[in-house]
């Protein structure tokens, strides 16, 4: 029952606002609020017709369905804008990863997430480009674009140095002894 009101609430708000659009003296001011609405209705309108179709054609259970309108190019982008969407921004960041990984390590690179924390993604950035045609800077931008657009919510993407390992001397021991008598004399009597 709260719900309803509050949804009523809304739609006589929304009819307030678009009646004040109206009447507006400026009328530059006037036709851009006005196409600002249009636009964002037909926006909508889209996504509802496609989850529609996507729940219609569909033999799914209803999770499957969530994740397939989550999967879906013009509701995914939707569910994110508003923070419905099924699937973590993680899962999210690391798929787009994945896709674009065939690409980068063409390109004798690769990246990896390393973390996200207080709306900042970390990540390790492999390799180089040395030697052909595209830039480094442009596999990073071809990143970048593929992680915004999975995960408009993150602020920033930070790259940090990937950890330096440090190299453990390995002691070679043999797997067995050899026999005393099979060891070779200096001559001095010593072993």
């Amino acid at each position: 029952m709260q719900r309803d009101t509050q949804q009523q609430q809304q739609a006589e708000r929304i009819d307030v606002l678009i009646q004040q659009v109206a009447t507006l003296a400026d009328p530059q001011a006037r036709t851009m609020a006005q196409e600002l609405v249009q636009c964002t209705m037909a926006m909508y309108g889209d996504c509802l017709a496609r989850m529609l179709e996507v729940i219609g054609q569909s033999e799914l259970a209803g999770t499957e369905i969530i994740a397939a309108l989550g999967a879906d190019e013009l509701v995914g982008p939707l569910l994110l804008l508003h923070g419905l969407h099924p699937v973590d921004m993680q899962t999210r960041i690391q798929r787009a990863l994945e896709e674009q990984r065939p690409y980068l390590q063409k390109h004798g690179g690769d990246v990896e997430l390393v973390r996200i924390e207080e709306g900042i993604g970390y990540f390790t950035f492999k390799g180089s480009c040395q030697g052909c045609a595209a830039s480094s800077s442009k596999l990073l931008r071809s990143i970048e674009e593929a992680i915004y657009q999975v995960a408009p919510e993150l602020d920033e993407i930070i790259a940090v140095e990937a950890e330096k390992r440090a190299v453990q001397p390995v002691k070679f021991m043999p797997t067995r002894r050899r026999k005393p008598e099979a060891v070779v004399s200096s001559g001095s009597g010593e072993d």
